[in-house]
């Protein structure tokens, strides 16, 4: 158990039905499942960025969604500073909602394209309360847009979401979240739509946000050189399982997981006269109804044997904070 924790997942699982066809209906086939998140385990201490890692489609924002009950998990508990969040009903939740916030991929989706910066700032301010008048509000608005950056604020102030750049619309979205001062914020690849140029600036950001407010962080990426860059730890997720779990210097620089592996060679060297290494991951990725009994990497695994394909790998230790789910590592 981590000192101060701050968020504790254990056994969570997201499954949905798979619908079939009428004729289903007069059969006695049993009813089928694809397990998006299956059963995963893990704790976040104060102040501390966990990322998550994997290719599209790995269970990443469905388990994310799912901590903060933007969609209900399956089964299993989430814990918020010692309190059950699943236990919660939807008034008392509402109340969390300004301790647990989420930064979404797509900034202008996110943002209603009719509201100036004031108004999408004025309206989270509304919702939850936080002044009694005009003045208290539009000092808060201010202070909020002075610390994520969007400054001269009058400049900012009455412009629509579409007279912004992809950054500047980000740090709105930053500046929604950062209004309600949370302590546990998830960032569902906060930069992945953005240019390059001005990823580092979002980061940064994050850092500050979690530095000056105590912020604990989810930090959801398929690019290991922006989590390199922000994260305490990272997890590697695979087919709604998390494979592997640690320290990020420790997990990069020596990856135990046959798949972590393949994800860190899969990264471009800048020196363009580098040869490109072979990723020996081969193979199809299964898609296979139900929850499974073998570990899902089989397939591409180049260690695998008849133990992986007859039995489900658990979490073993293998360092200082670093554990593995994997037979043969």
């Amino acid at each position: 158990m981590k000192k101060h924790e701050v968020i504790k997942v254990e056994n969570l699982t997201k499954y949905f039905k798979i619908k079939k066809g009428f004729l289903s209906n007069f059969s006695k086939s049993k009813q089928e499942y694809i397990y998006a998140v299956n059963n995963i385990s893990f704790s976040i201490g104060e102040k501390e960025i966990l990322g998550f890692i994997g290719e599209s489609g790995c269970g990443k924002s469905t388990m994310s969604r799912s901590i903060l009950r933007l969609i209900e998990p399956s089964s299993g508990t989430i814990s918020f500073k010692g309190k059950d969040i699943l236990a919660l009903n939807s008034k008392d939740l509402r109340k969390y909602r300004r301790k647990m916030q989420m930064i979404f991929q797509d900034p202008f989706g996110s943002l209603n394209p009719r509201r100036t910066v004031a108004d999408t700032l004025r309206q989270t301010v509304k919702i939850h309360k936080l002044a009694e008048t005009i003045d208290e509000e539009d000092k808060l608005i201010k202070e909020a847009m002075e610390e994520v950056e969007l400054i001269p604020v009058e400049e900012y102030w009455d412009k629509y979401p579409a007279l912004l750049s992809g950054g500047q619309q980000q740090r709105v979205s930053m500046g929604r979240v950062i209004i309600l001062k949370p302590e546990f914020v998830i960032a569902d690849e906060p930069v992945s739509m953005l240019d390059v140029s001005v990823r580092i600036g979002v980061l940064k950001l994050i850092l500050k946000m979690k530095e000056k407010h105590n912020i604990s962080f989810i930090y959801i990426t398929h690019d290991l050189s922006t989590a390199r860059y922000v994260c305490d730890r990272i997890a590697i997720m695979y087919l709604g399982k998390i494979v592997e779990i640690g320290p990020t210097e420790e997990i990069l620089a020596n990856p135990v997981h046959p798949y972590t592996q393949a994800l860190i060679k899969a990264v471009p060297d800048i020196d363009p006269t580098v040869k490109v290494k072979e990723i020996p991951i081969k193979g199809y990725v299964p898609v296979v109804p139900g929850e499974g009994v073998n570990c899902s990497f089989y397939p591409r695994c180049p260690y695998a044997d008849e133990q992986c394909n007859n039995e489900m790998p658990t979490m073993k230790k293998v360092g200082d904070d670093h554990f593995v789910a994997c037979f043969k590592r």
